[in-house]
């Protein structure tokens, strides 16, 4: 099934339409749950955050398909702190996590629509001050 679903996960997310990439998504899980439910929990459970940025309506495709940049970071600062066999307190340990930073960031790319960064910064902002405006004192 791994082209049908790669096929129906591409569409829902070229729609650039929260509600029809939902009901795509929804279509995918109803179709793999007997032959996948675990992988079908898994995209129903995270479906509302996977659609969170399509909902933002940037106007440029900011790219935040993956984790594996974030994972990198953690594992290349991990690696790099466990050479500290001593422990010499939390300064130590910051310059550990550091170190492990600076050599990861070798590796980074630019993200792709990165230039829309800053309006994914100010839609969430104003979301932020919506929120906190109608939450109850």
């Amino acid at each position: 099934m791994r082209a049908s679903v790669r096929t129906a996960m591409n569409q829902a997310y070229a729609s650039r339409d929260p509600k029809r990439a939902r009901r795509l998504l929804e279509n995918l899980a109803r179709k793999s749950q007997s032959a996948y439910p675990g992988g079908t929990v898994s995209l129903r459970e995270e479906l509302d955050e996977t659609l969170t940025a399509m909902g933002l309506h940037l106007s440029e495709a900011l790219v935040l398909s993956s984790t594996k940049v974030i994972e990198n970071l953690f594992s290349r600062v991990r690696e790099i702190a466990r050479r500290d066999k001593r422990r010499q307190g939390g300064t130590m340990i910051l310059r550990w996590t550091a170190a492990g930073v600076f050599e990861a960031e070798r590796n980074f790319r630019k993200v792709a629509g990165y230039r829309a960064l800053p309006r994914l910064a100010a839609v969430l902002h104003a979301r932020d001050v919506a929120f906190d405006r109608a939450a109850p004192s």
